[in-house]
């Protein structure tokens, strides 16, 4: 692992993937490379001494910038700053920090709640398209409402590219007549998934869903010390 350092970062691109979620891209300054793992996050300065962390959204192939994805409805001090982020100003973060960093387990199970999904991002990219891995790689993703989608179309060209990975997105408030998956994660891993002792599972999201997830899948047959997860939320 690669030791926490200070970063200045220039924004060069703040989308609003809808009204939940914001996606920033920061070039860095200084130092102009970052060498992280798939999976990990940057605590960045939000002003008046005060940090937030967010989970690196893009591959660490590409090393001269990093991309994250923020939920703003909480409407904290870590929300403002963001949401008033425009492109060309600079950021100070420290990174990267983080343990849900990829195993050696044969299989991997990745299971997100919101934009919990941002760290297996990173980690689907650099698996699939970095690295080549084979293993087989389950991602369950739950969100609320069709409007707070994003990357979705992203995930499925993924689906339908390599064939060991499975992208599963799951609405708890779908309109009506929606075709796909409705519930919870928590269901579909109870229901859907066969897991043994052979499985590595990665958890990222709200802490309900982390510990229902986490008991569950033991009752499945996953070791607990192969059960990892982040919690910002």
């Amino acid at each position: 692992m690669n030791k926490p350092q200070q970063f200045k970062g220039k924004v060069s691109e703040h989308i609003l993937l809808n009204e939940k979620f914001h996606y920033l891209r920061l070039e860095l300054l200084d130092p102009y490379r970052i060498e992280f793992e798939a999976g990990q996050f940057v605590s960045i300065d939000i002003g008046g001494q005060e940090r937030r962390s967010y989970s690196i959204a893009s591959a660490p192939a590409m090393d001269h910038a990093i991309e994250i994805c923020v939920d703003v409805t909480p409407g904290g001090k870590g929300s403002t700053f963001i949401k008033a982020l425009k492109s060309g100003d600079t950021v100070n973060f420290l990174g990267p920090m983080g343990q849900l960093v990829v195993g050696t387990e044969k299989k991997l199970l990745l299971v997100a709640t919101g934009v919990g999904v941002a760290p297996f991002r990173s980690i689907i990219l650099d698996l699939l398209e970095g690295k080549v891995d084979k293993r087989e790689i389950k991602l369950y993703w739950g969100l609320r409402y069709v409007e707070d989608m994003f990357w979705e179309e992203d995930f499925r060209r993924l689906h339908k590219t390599y064939e060991n990975f499975e992208f599963n997105l799951i609405l708890s408030k779908p309109p009506k007549l929606w075709p796909l998956k409705v519930g919870h994660v928590t269901e579909y891993i109870r229901d859907d998934c066969k897991l043994g002792s052979d499985w590595g599972v990665y958890l990222c999201g709200n802490q309900p869903m982390i510990e229902d997830v986490s008991k569950l899948v033991q009752e499945k047959g996953v070791l607990k010390e192969k059960v990892y997860f982040e919690r910002f939320f």
